[in-house]
């Protein structure tokens, strides 16, 4: 009887899972990923469906042969991840990460490094706070969009130029305009200040 006790715990114990380690924190394209990233057997692995919606990708999931299909139309990009095989697909690309895509804890879990390779990502990981940063847009041109579109929140005044006599002022619209001119004093409109300039 024992024996039979014996061989049935050590069946289940090939049969599960490697423990995580440790949570990890996951940024997709500057978003927080809602569900933990985990460190396992010293591998970063992160979950698929948060981290590729963040990069554009549709995630559909087929229950019966456990596969993920994302789908990025603008990008032309299908990529294929099945449950534990060793490799997956991006288009015709064939990938094989050092550790297989996996179900842990009820998530689709692929390495964080394979990420990077399947949509040429920028994956930077902070190894004190365990935070793994992901950008897919790490190209030159989407790096020069990104410090673009960082302007569009600055307030950039149009430029108002008027002469006065032989004397140019310029200044900007939506921005109080100082009109400098020599006026008698006893002939000023009421509420005008009088300022001395050196």
């Amino acid at each position: 009887m024992k024996k039979i006790i014996i061989a049935a715990v050590t069946a289940l114990m090939l049969t599960t899972p490697a423990m995580a380690d440790e949570n990890v924190t996951v940024y997709s394209n500057g978003n927080l990923v809602a569900d933990k990233g985990i460190i396992i057997d010293g591998r970063t692995m992160v979950p698929v469906r948060g981290v590729f919606e963040y990069m554009g990708y549709d995630v559909e999931w087929d229950a019966n042969t456990k596969t993920a299909v994302l789908t990025n139309s603008d990008k032309e990009t299908v990529i294929k991840l099945t449950n534990g095989e060793s490799s997956f697909t991006v288009n015709d690309n064939v990938i094989t990460p050092d550790v297989p895509q996996q179900i842990i804890e009820g998530r689709f879990m692929l390495p964080l490094r394979a990420v990077g390779e399947a949509v040429d990502a920028k994956v930077n990981w902070d190894n004190e706070n365990k935070t793994a940063y992901i950008d897919a847009d790490s190209t030159d041109e989407a790096s020069e969009k990104t410090e673009n579109n960082s302007n569009d929140n600055e307030f950039t005044p149009e430029k108002k130029t008027e002469t006065i006599g032989n004397t140019t002022i310029t200044s900007e619209i939506n921005v109080p305009f100082i009109r400098i001119e020599g006026i008698d004093p006893n002939e000023a409109p009421e509420g005008t200040k009088e300022i001395e300039i050196q």
